[in-house]
């Protein structure tokens, strides 16, 4: 009995679209933690810095999940790659 268990094969088209769209809300992690993080810091006046350290850390927070949405999204695009092009298989495992 195999220890990997069943595998479902899903189209590379599939894969594709799943990959654009991780991408896309990257972006948009990116886009609007990053814009935050900058209104925060331009606007400190009459706050503490211990709401600005927490907001800070929030939206670094946020900017890191933006990044990790696209590292998996540049993966899923490589792993459709490597259905379409079987050659390619043993240089992305790797």
């Amino acid at each position: 009995m195999s220890s990997t268990g069943p595998s479902v094969a899903v189209p590379a088209r599939t894969h594709r679209r799943r990959a654009i769209l991780l991408a896309l809300l990257g972006a948009f992690q990116l886009w609007m933690w990053g814009t935050r993080l900058w209104n925060q810091l331009q606007s400190t006046e009459g706050v503490s810095a211990a709401f600005v350290g927490v907001h800070v850390t929030l939206f670094t927070a946020g900017i890191g999940v933006g990044i990790v949405l696209g590292v998996l999204a540049w993966r899923l695009w490589r792993e459709a790659a490597a259905a379409e092009r079987p050659e390619l298989t043993d240089a992305t495992s790797r």
